[in-house]
């Protein structure tokens, strides 16, 4: 697949996982026009990952996350514009409009917009001690929050919540998650992977309420106390963390009248309605096989923005990347590959007591992904093998 070749500016959104990576790998590439990067938010761009696996526990300062030192956008010529949200996109006269008024004109934009967390399913009468854990400033308020706390309720079984109560666990903080699936993890992982991580998890002393979800939070001198379930069980908590998914940010994009579907449609070669505009991350939804679909990871996202890069510069763009995601928890990695979902049959191979398998998913005798535990080498192999098969 040839590139668009894009000579003069490129204007990239969002300054997350993508939206730096879309920027560095231009100027690797040798590509030389004007290079705009901007986000809202006035942190230097730093990795998310290390907010949920790391820096609650290891009080990391936020510096020591960065993708780079400030000196590298200056030598890279990439003007780097933060603080300063775009707030409008003018697809006619190919310019943005920033929140300080200025405007930015783009032969190619690239949205990498990322999500928000979905808002808190329960009333929370504006007690202190109730969080997300989406970004930096989330993860300052949470360490905050955790200085004296001895127990914590964890809203949903997701990658985030898990990791999350992982790390509280090691230092010494009773968990109790909530979750209204019958098991953690059920609309990513296959029966046999989960199970294998939900014992992990309860070995290490977090407790689980399955079927469950919050009816309502109680507080004393306007910090939570405690929650109640739906089946009335009220839990004692000095924290609640909410991790019950996230929403795409599309709404930049839908004001510019880009098509969007719970997410910015793109095709496989990540162009968005509008051929000038490509989208990344978190924020876009692209064709699966069964439909649209959205992934949620720093890889795809990374992958994703290799891609448009190598797009954009004139170069042979590769195969369509193979989303894959990796998590630490319960004392161990689990790398994923391929598409949640969509299999008629798995294959378990190594040896699960040892804590080496995987489970191999497949559809109609194709492989649609894989899910490998404390087995690198096995993950990459179903990589390459799902590379081949969508290439």
């Amino acid at each position: 697949m040839t590139g668009d070749v894009v000579a003069n500016d490129v204007v990239v959104v969002g300054a997350g996982h993508g939206g730096t990576q879309v920027a560095t790998a231009l100027r690797r590439l040798g590509w030389v026009g004007r290079l705009t990067l901007v986000d809202a938010d006035p942190w230097m761009p730093y990795q998310r990952p290390p907010l949920s696996k790391e820096l609650l526990g290891d009080a990391k300062d936020l510096a020591a996350l960065a993708f780079h030192p400030p000196e590298h956008y200056d030598d890279s010529s990439i003007d780097l514009r933060l603080g300063d949200a775009v707030v409008k996109i003018d697809r006619t006269d190919r310019h943005v409009v920033l929140e300080s008024g200025d405007r930015l004109e783009y032969d190619h934009l690239v949205l990498a917009l990322g999500s928000r967390p979905r808002e808190l399913p329960f009333p929370t009468h504006g007690l202190s001690g109730i969080h997300t854990l989406h970004d930096a400033h989330d993860a300052e308020a949470l360490r905050g929050s955790l200085g004296s706390a001895r127990s914590a309720l964890i809203v949903g079984a997701g990658f985030i919540g898990l990791e999350l109560a992982s790390v509280l666990r090691h230092h010494g903080v009773k968990v109790t998650v909530v979750e209204v699936a019958a098991d953690i993890l059920s609309a990513a992982l296959t029966a046999e992977t989960a199970t294998f991580l939900r014992r992990r998890h309860e070995a290490d002393g977090v407790n689980f309420r399955f079927g469950s979800s919050v009816r309502l939070v109680k507080g004393a001198h306007g910090s939570v106390r405690s929650v109640v379930l739906d089946s009335e069980e009220e839990i004692p908590c000095d924290v609640v963390v909410v991790g019950i998914g996230t929403l795409a940010n599309d709404d930049l994009a839908a004001s510019a009248s880009i098509v969007v579907d719970n997410g910015i449609v793109v095709d496989t070669t990540f162009r968005t309605s509008d051929p000038r505009v490509s989208a990344i991350g978190d924020c876009v939804r692209f064709p699966g096989p069964r439909g649209l679909l959205r992934v949620t990871s720093v890889q795809n996202a990374f992958d994703a923005a290799t891609h448009v890069a190598r797009r954009l510069a004139g170069r042979d763009a590769g195969p369509v990347p193979v989303p894959w995601f990796w998590t630490d928890q319960a004392g161990v990695k689990v790398q994923m590959a391929g598409f949640p979902g969509g299999h008629d049959r798995i294959e378990v191979l190594g040896y699960p007591d040892e804590e080496r398998f995987s489970v191999r998913r497949y559809r109609e005798d194709r492989l649609v992904g894989g899910e490998a535990v404390g087995w690198p080498k096995e993950h990459l192999a179903v990589r390459r093998e799902m590379a081949r098969i969508l290439g």
